[in-house]
């Protein structure tokens, strides 16, 4: 007998209780009206080096003492099923995102979007499979990598793995090249966009074109620009729609990378309907749910939005909350044992395609976006 949603959720509990505990220690308890400050609030009042010089804030804190936690003394047994749903709530988190926009605005950030989304995914696609190919990288392996670097990480070599009949070693080797590229550009992003001095718009554009992973994507853009309920994070506006729009392109994706690999394959025997089937299966119905959020902003459900409700400051003060637990469960999964396992080939072709990507849109953005 299948275990019912309810006793999961019971089972999830204590994890979760072991996620909110980490972000309140970092983030202090002014949300509930409350003094104290927290671990951030520390570091910006004893440390001018991490908190005005690479401007640590609490998501790079949460996630650090997640992986701290995860590479020495391990995740206790008893928290591991509620560390499993964090990306529900960064899903959630994503869904009320919605309030900080307008129909217009997403109207007009979403053309912008899939421009250079378009551009960079497919381009990056390509790039990665002719490149394995020259590598000699099974070709299996090479569209796992192509989808994980032009699309959303993991999330996309999951989702293409049975339409090419990759292997267990190719989707690991996979997962492991995107994660370990993914946390060396969630941690360097951030530092760079300082130092160049990038706009929140200008950097959300850049993490959401170039940094790989998705999760990765929303934890670059709130350490660059955390803001508040009062002043939402531009970067985080921005960043998350471009996040979005590859996302959606997930299905259409699969499709693509299934018709390249049975023409770079020896096998003529491949089964497109798996990449048919992903097509309809994979399209992200939290998107819909963003959206909607997006309408009800639009048409006044939560009051004004400038100055900001105060509806619409607690659902700003909520997702944060989402953010930062969502995000502490993603340090917990950043396993080192893991990320060993990139390595060679793969390592290779992965990391110049992800270094090309950062690059070449960095570039972009600030020839077109200046």
């Amino acid at each position: 007998m299948s275990e019912s949603i309810s006793s999961k959720w019971v089972k999830a509990l204590p994890g979760l209780l072991f996620m909110f505990v980490i972000a309140l220690v970092t983030m202090g308890t002014k949300s509930f009206g409350g003094e104290w400050t927290g671990i951030e609030g520390w570091i910006k009042a004893n440390s001018h080096f991490l908190g005005s010089v690479l401007k640590i804030n609490h998501v790079i804190i949460v996630i650090v003492i997640g992986m701290l936690i995860r590479n020495t003394i391990g995740i206790p047994s008893w928290a591991q099923a509620g560390v499993k749903t964090s990306r529900l709530f960064i899903k959630m988190g994503v869904i009320l995102l919605g309030s900080l926009y307008s129909l217009a605005e997403l109207a007009k950030l979403g053309a912008t979007s899939i421009m250079l989304i378009a551009t960079f995914m497919f381009g990056t696609i390509i790039f990665t499979m002719w490149l394995g190919n020259k590598m000699k990288m099974h070709p299996g392996s090479s569209a796992c990598l192509a989808a994980g670097a032009g699309v959303c990480g993991v999330s996309a070599i999951v989702a293409v793995a049975p339409a090419v009949k990759a292997k267990g070693e190719d989707i690991a080797y996979s997962i492991a090249t995107i994660l370990s590229f993914g946390v060396v550009c969630l941690f360097t992003f951030p530092i760079l966009g300082h130092l160049l001095g990038l706009t929140p718009e200008q950097f959300g554009m850049w993490a959401g074109t170039g940094i790989l992973n998705s999760g990765q994507v929303l934890a670059a853009a709130l350490a660059f620009d955390p803001g508040t309920a009062d002043h939402p994070s531009i970067s985080l506006k921005v960043g998350e729609v471009y996040n979005l729009t590859r996302v959606v392109f997930l299905p259409l994706v699969v499709l693509l990378i299934t018709i390249i690999y049975a023409r770079m394959s020896d096998d003529k025997n491949v089964d497109t309907s798996s990449a048919k089937n992903t097509f309809f299966s994979k399209f992200p119905l939290f998107v819909l749910g963003f959206i909607a959020t997006v309408t009800l902003t639009s048409f006044g459900a939560f009051g004004p939005t400038e100055p900001a409700s105060a509806d619409l400051k607690v659902i700003r003060e909520i997702y944060g909350w989402f953010f930062s637990i969502g995000l502490t469960g993603l340090g917990l999964q950043i396993s080192f044992a893991e990320m060993r396992k990139a390595g060679g080939t793969p390592l290779i072709v992965g990391s110049t395609a992800g270094f090309l990507k950062a690059v070449l849109s960095l570039v972009v953005v600030l020839l077109m976006f200046s």
